[in-house]
């Protein structure tokens, strides 16, 4: 494979996933109990359909605020996200396994 066939994929790939971040901003906030995430290796989430590969978790209860000890009380959490909300003092989702 020549270096300029391999440098396009890369630019390819680099596109794309600039693009699924874009597109994917923000809506993480608008998450309901029962939809399901995907963890980056950049440690954020996004919405994904709960049919989808492995390293998918199902928010299990939302909360205001950014203290992810709340999750503590719900059973079944194996994760917990704070997001940062501009207009709130932020938003902890627990997530556990699909069901």
């Amino acid at each position: 494979m020549s270096r300029k066939v391999l440098w396009g994929i890369v630019a390819g790939a680099l596109l794309v996933a600039g693009y699924l971040y874009w597109v994917n901003d923000g809506k993480q906030t608008n998450l309901a109990v029962g939809d399901c995430v995907a963890v980056s290796s950049a440690n954020q989430i996004a919405p994904v359909k709960c049919s989808s590969a492995a390293g998918v978790y199902q928010v299990l209860a939302k909360f205001q605020g950014s203290d992810s000890n709340q999750c503590d009380t719900v059973a079944g959490t194996e994760k917990s996200f704070v997001l940062d909300q501009p207009s709130t003092n932020g938003l902890v989702l627990c997530a556990g396994a699909v069901k």
